[in-house]
């Protein structure tokens, strides 16, 4: 029974992720008309507003997510990540971190060092319904994982976090485990 809920769980944020996916695409199209404009736009610091109420949330969390990933997982740049999506309280539920936004700042500068010496491919992520879930192949010296993060906003905020990893060994006998 657990199993099927977190199955559905994560069917209903997929199908809200695709129509967040073809939302931002199509507004995106709308809002941006010339190179200018958008690199303006990308000058401008992103910070969450945990009291962001809009009719668009899911759309804003959504967009949130996609910076927080390309900066936590794509760039490993642990600490920009935090100060923009993670400003505050923070619950933590992996069993082996400590509570709070400190503690977890310094865990992860530390999981990407020295610099390089961690990758990361195959990432996706979706958003939805208050909440978003970034799933990505972490590898570091000698050992490999499926990582998936799972969030809870709070407006465009993170608040809080679970985590699953699996090990890659490369011995397994599905030949699409993982992704």
């Amino acid at each position: 029974m657990r199993f099927l809920t977190s199955f559905l769980t994560l069917l209903l944020l997929s199908v809200s992720a695709l129509a967040l996916n073809f939302n931002v695409v199509r507004q995106d199209a709308e809002v941006a008309t010339t190179d200018a404009e958008l690199a303006s736009a990308s000058l401008k610091p992103k910070v969450c507003n945990p009291n962001y109420r809009g009719s668009d949330l899911g759309q804003k969390q959504y967009e949130a997510l996609a910076d927080y990933a390309d900066l936590f997982i794509k760039k490993q740049d642990v600490l920009t990540a935090f100060n923009r999506y993670i400003p505050g309280a923070y619950k933590q539920h992996n069993p082996y971190a400590e509570q709070g936004r400190d503690f977890a700042i310094q865990y992860l500068i530390n999981g990407f060092t020295p610099r390089g010496s961690v990758q990361t491919t195959n990432l996706t992520f979706f958003a939805g319904q208050g909440y978003g879930m970034t799933h990505f192949k972490m590898k570091m010296p000698n050992i490999t994982f499926a990582v998936i993060d799972y969030f809870k906003f709070q407006g465009t905020c993170i608040v809080e976090h679970w985590d699953v990893l699996q090990q890659i060994t490369g011995t397994e006998p599905n030949p699409i485990a993982f992704f």
